[in-house]
């Protein structure tokens, strides 16, 4: 037996293991104890991959529709023959009729995101879309229309005080720069509270955050802009802000003090159903810091006027000037990206929603782009794409690739994703199961899972809190006929004879390259050589690599945007805001599960024993005696577009007034007789239309804090 380093790629995490293995065969994953980042932390869910790997309903071959039924293919026939019918749309439909979406498994093989665009603008096709857009367009979209600092904003290590608002990485495993790391969050916030953090919270339900929290405001669901819109009127009033920071870098204070004017104390505290006292106090608590950051999850991005939340969160930090300056030592510059020097400046980004590609549904709409760390972001709203594949007309999309994904369960409108499934010309899935989606599939390639192919910690590098990485090489080779998720896209280059290139190197379409070798592409200029993390098994720490802030260009006239183009107009929508409180009294947010990730887990059977058969709706106790409905009762849930059952339950960490309930979960509603909701679970997206509330410039639908009507099914 022998025990091989390597990282899990269940989620995002992406915690260090230990793998035993015999005569080609995995026996066990164990926490790696040795990982100076990590501690021997693993969550539940990827300590399964054993069973993940080896489980008789994984696809050990790739799949073709036969009539009404999927048979088995190789993988070499099945990629040129869907080159052939790819071939065949491009030249009766051009580019922009093939589209792909990388679902969240995508985003776990580091070599998928950038060649899957690379293969996008070799075929010259804009239609690329992934999960960012459906859960968090607003960040990308604020870091372009309220700037960059340079040096980054504040990390949680060297943070005072913390304002995390819809984020709960205890369960999710996932945070953004600054807030609790998921890699062993409840050490690192137990590190941090005994140096003397200050922990806000701010979220409907009382999570495993709050009770580590100085300060938990149950907010009412949708309201996070007006609570910030609050705190920041009280920041500026009582000169709390960082008056020399923003007159040196930012732009537009008093534009936007003068916006925020309606949000006085009784408002806000009105409106957001909170004390006026506490709403006072996480101001002063936040502006003290003297260091910290403000950060958002899914939740509040997932709501009501996400990017005006967004655009808050980012003005509530650079109003009190939470960034590194010039001589700051920098937690962690990166790893596995060039070392750029880090200037103590603003950034500005180029207004990008105004270029680029645009929507076919929605001329304002196109491309969302801006500057990530390991390079520009640039993909499509994906709460758009049902309806570029249903909408006739030149550029309609006729093809597309799911790559990690399940469209069915996991896009709005839930209704019109089964509809544009069915009518696609091709549908090619990218998923190591059967699922709601790889029902109406073409065609299905069966992938590599996490010990059978070479990785590197690319998507976690700017997350971690210190300059760290991890190369995991193959720990067993896999007998069965299975591809990597970029495979498939350069088989099919190959086969359309396409020249695809990454960081200005073409990558051969004949001679397909190593893993390693196109990581190597992808890393290329990084600090740390690929080949050193490459031939150095385990995790490793760099803090040799630490950088120090530097003095900002002289030539410098890029700042901050307190009030941009736009900022007016969503402020004044925010006001305007009039749900029917009558007709729908209550808000249903969505929420996650430690024992799932979105659609998968639920088959693997210590998970699925622990999620349960389905997902309930959670009431505070309260609300059950009011509305007269026992526990365990099914409850019919109701907005203007749908219905569905669940089943109640009681939880009392919700506040008065809110139903959560974990998505991804259900039947697909194919008009046939639906099974019992107790087995399956509910779909939160049937109660969903993705053009009702789209925002500007990103095509976000409101998908939690969804106004709905409760009655007994």
């Amino acid at each position: 037996m022998s025990t091989a380093k390597t990282f899990c790629r269940y989620c995002h995490a992406y915690c260090p293991m230990d793998v035993e293995v015999e005569d080609g065969r995995v026996l066990a994953v164990k926490p790696d104890r040795d990982n100076e980042m990590y501690g021997g932390y693993t969550c539940v869910k990827g300590r399964q991959l054993v069973e993940q790997m080896y489980q008789a309903e994984r696809l050990l071959s790739s799949q073709k529709r036969v009539g009404d039924v999927l048979e088995p293919v190789s993988s070499e026939q099945a990629v040129e023959e869907i080159a052939d019918k790819l071939r065949s749309i491009l030249a009766e439909h051009g580019p922009r009729a093939i589209a792909t979406y990388n679902g969240t498994y995508a985003f776990q093989n580091s070599a998928q995101l950038a060649y899957s665009r690379a293969w996008h603008d070799a075929i010259g096709s804009p239609s690329y879309y992934s999960s960012i857009t459906i859960d968090q367009p607003a960040k990308v979209f604020c870091s372009t229309r309220h700037g960059f600092w340079f040096a980054g904003t504040h990390m949680f290590s060297d943070s005072d005080v913390l304002l995390a608002l819809g984020n709960n990485p205890l369960v999710s495993q996932y945070s953004p720069p600054g807030g609790v790391p998921s890699h062993s969050p409840f050490d690192k916030l137990r590190e941090a509270k005994r140096r003397g953090l200050k922990l806000i919270v701010v979220d409907p339900r009382y999570t495993e955050l709050a009770p580590r929290a100085d300060l938990h405001l149950q907010i009412k669901p949708g309201e996070d802009s007006t609570l910030l819109a609050g705190m920041i009127n009280i920041i500026v009033s009582e000169s709390l802000h960082d008056a020399e920071f923003c007159q040196r870098y930012t732009d537009g204070l008093e534009a936007l003090s003068k916006a925020l004017e309606p949000y006085d104390l009784a408002y806000v505290a009105r409106r957001t159903e909170l004390a006026e006292a506490d709403i006072v106090a996480a101001a002063r608590m936040f502006a003290a810091g003297p260091r910290g950051v403000a950060v958002t999850g899914t939740g509040p991005e997932m709501a009501s006027h996400p990017n005006l939340t967004q655009h808050l969160v980012a003005s509530l930090n650079s109003l009190c000037g939470r960034v590194y300056r010039e001589g700051d030592t920098l937690p962690n510059p990166g790893v596995l990206c060039p070392p750029l020097p880090r200037l103590a400046q603003p950034l500005e980004i180029p207004l990008a929603w105004k270029e680029g590609a645009r929507s076919r549904i929605d001329e304002e709409l196109g491309e969302l782009t801006t500057l990530g760390f390991m390079g520009p972001i640039r993909e499509m709203p994906t709460n758009l794409l049902a309806d570029e594949i249903l909408t006739p007309g030149e550029g309609q999309v006729r093809a597309l690739i799911v790559v990690g994904g399940n469209p069915l369960m996991a896009w709005p409108d839930q209704v019109k994703t089964m509809k544009a499934m069915k009518s696609l010309d091709l549908l090619v899935c990218v998923d190591p199961y059967l699922s709601a989606t790889t029902d109406f599939a073409d065609y299905v390639i069966a992938p590599k899972l996490t010990l059978e192919r070479d990785d590197v910690t690319l998507l976690a590098d700017p997350f971690y809190e210190a300059p760290y990485s991890q190369y995991a090489s193959t720990v067993v080779e896999s007998d069965a006929d299975l591809l990597e998720e970029w495979e498939l896209y350069w088989g099919l280059a190959h086969h359309l004879g396409l020249s695809v290139r990454i960081n200005d190197t073409e990558i051969s379409a004949d001679q397909k390259p190593s893993k390693y070798e196109l990581l190597e592409v992808i890393t290329s200029g990084s600090r740390v050589p690929l080949s050193w993390l490459r031939d150095n098994p385990g995790g490793h720490l760099f803090p040799q690599h630490r950088v120090a802030a530097q003095a900002m260009d002289p030539d410098c006239t890029d700042r901050l945007r307190f009030f941009p183009e736009g900022l007016d107009q969503d402020i004044a929508d925010a006001l305007e805001q009039s749900d029917d409180e009558q007709a729908f009294p209550f808000r249903l947010i969505c929420s996650r599960s430690k024992y799932v990730l979105n659609s998968s887990g639920r088959n693997l059977s210590m998970l699925a024993k622990k999620a349960g058969s389905h997902n309930p709706a959670f009431f505070n106790p309260d609300d059950l005696e009011a509305l007269k409905i026992a526990e365990d009762t099914l409850v019919r849930i109701a907005t203007e577009d749908g219905a569905i059952e669940a089943v109640a339950s009681a939880n009392p960490r919700i506040r008065r007034g809110v139903v959560s309930m974990y998505h991804c979960w259900g039947p697909v509603p194919d008009g046939k007789d639906q099974p019992d909701v107790r087995q399956t679970g509910a779909n939160i997206n049937l109660l969903l239309n993705n053009r009702r509330n789209t925002q500007r410039y990103t095509g976000m639908t409101r998908q939690s804090a969804i106004p709905i009507a409760v009655t007994v099914a």
